[in-house]
């Protein structure tokens, strides 16, 4: 056997053995001391990498561009999130749970009164509900469905023919056109009531509207998910998050949108770039005990089930075999024997 084999054969056999080492540590069931150790100098020598140094702000907006705005769910998930719509629907029709258990009383009265502090947001409203043709449209039509679900006695005269002669026909003829005409101004009247209700309500002084919606709270507050969701079918909560989806792969198109999220990036980017690694996970409350947790959490089930299949020595052979399988390895090992023998 020529050295150049044997130099061949050495790698192989230290590749092999180095395989089973690895595997036999990644393995280890009680507290495992690869991974403690790995995850051990990964958090001790983050404080010496600053963010900056780890990503580029140009690659975190690829990163994002792609998923965020480029990104579309198969048709598997779309499908999941059905699913996953007609459970949670079914979770509620049969949940006692009271909304106020959900949403506090100091929580509801925090965003309640933060909403009454918008003042120049509710004189914004106002003034578009005076002068917003839209909103006249709206509350005419509105008008006119209250008139006549208020007035049936009156359908009848509205439906009666006048196409005959004769001067029965031409009184009912008059009589229809009168009623008409009182109506449509009725229906104006009303239309322009009721949006200067709708005005008035939301100008009303932050006390008085607060009483509104407390009263309204203690109402509400009380009821369950089973009565509340009730009113709901399951075809309704699952065409809801679908059109959630739908409605935000429209929006995400938008070039106003696209660069807001772009700049939030920046923003973020920019202000944690000095920080290092270390900084960055106390900043969203982790430390080496909660990476140590969350590793083992999930490490030795991968793992295991890698092994299970077969599959781990081949991925622990891909990273170290370009290694033993380097001629300039050979030749180091064949040049070592040589020296040594």
């Amino acid at each position: 056997m020529s050295k150049h084999d044997l130099a061949q054969q050495f790698a192989q056999a230290l590749m092999l053995e180095q395989t089973r080492f690895i595997k036999k540590q990644l393995l280890a069931e009680q507290n495992n001391p690869y991974i403690e150790k790995f995850v051990h100098h990964l958090y001790s020598h983050s404080d010496q990498i600053l963010l900056k140094q780890f990503i580029q702000l140009e690659s975190l907006q690829d990163v994002v561009q792609k998923y965020a705005f480029e990104l579309n769910l198969g048709a598997e998930i779309l499908e999941f999130i059905g699913v996953i719509a007609q459970r949670i629907h079914h979770l509620a029709i049969n949940s006692h749970t009271q909304v106020n258990q959900l949403l506090s009383d100091e929580s509801f009265e925090l965003w309640m009164y933060k909403i009454l502090e918008l003042n120049q947001l509710r004189h914004y409203i106002h003034d578009n509900l005076q002068h917003n043709p839209q909103v006249k449209h709206v509350s005419l039509q509105l008008a006119n469905q209250i008139l006549e679900s208020n007035t049936p006695w009156l359908d009848h005269l509205r439906k009666l023919n006048t196409h005959e002669h004769g001067v029965g026909s031409k009184i009912l003829s008059f009589i229809q056109d009168q009623q008409q005409h009182i109506e449509l101004k009725l229906e104006q009247q009303l239309a322009q009531a009721l949006v200067k209700q709708l005005g008035h309500i939301i100008l009303l002084p932050n006390e008085e509207l607060a009483d509104i919606a407390l009263h309204l709270w203690e109402d509400v507050k009380q009821r369950t998910l089973k009565e509340t969701f009730s009113q709901f079918q399951a075809i309704d909560f699952e065409d809801f998050f679908i059109l959630v989806y739908e409605t935000w792969r429209q929006l995400r198109q938008s070039e106003y949108l696209q660069q807001v999220v772009l700049d939030v990036v920046a923003g973020f980017y920019d202000y944690f770039a000095d920080y290092n690694l270390q900084e960055l996970l106390q900043s969203v409350g982790l430390d080496e005990e909660d990476l140590h947790q969350e590793a083992h959490r999930f490490l030795p089930y991968t793992l295991q089930a890698l092994e299970q299949q077969g599959l781990l020595d081949g991925i622990i052979q891909a990273l170290i075999s370009p290694f033993y399988a380097s001629e300039t390895t050979h030749q180091f090992i064949d040049q070592y024997l040589q020296e040594k023998f």
